[in-house]
């Protein structure tokens, strides 16, 4: 990634939670087309099942590569205190954001894919 998706920048803030945003309209959509198109529900759950795999491990991998900055930072200047909480605060939304994709992917499991 760039120097603009850092831990420390907004869009490195806004970077997990905008995994769990492509996962959920990918996710969505792909079983909105299973029912109307008529596509194979046992395919389509495999497929989303195998969806959540990749968007987990890309949060899980932000939110380590915050965890890591936010504890490389040992300096109390207020730069360094504003990467600090920049890191945290995205650590935090990649929490959020592995919480999100478990309850996204949840009915999905638990629900037969077409009713």
């Amino acid at each position: 990634m760039g120097r603009f998706a850092r831990p420390s920048t907004l869009v490195g803030i806004a970077a997990p939670m905008a995994v769990w945003a492509l996962h959920f309209v990918v996710l969505y959509s792909l079983q909105g087309l299973t029912c109307g198109e008529g596509w194979n529900p046992r395919s389509s759950f495999w497929a989303m099942v195998a969806l959540t795999i990749p968007a987990l491990a890309a949060i899980a991998w932000l939110g380590l590569r915050a965890l890591r900055t936010a504890r490389a930072v040992t300096s109390g200047e207020p730069a360094a205190r504003r990467v600090r909480f920049a890191a945290q605060a995205t650590g935090l939304c990649a929490v959020l954001a592995t919480v999100a994709v478990l309850f996204t992917v949840v009915p999905v499991l638990l629900l037969p894919v077409c009713r």
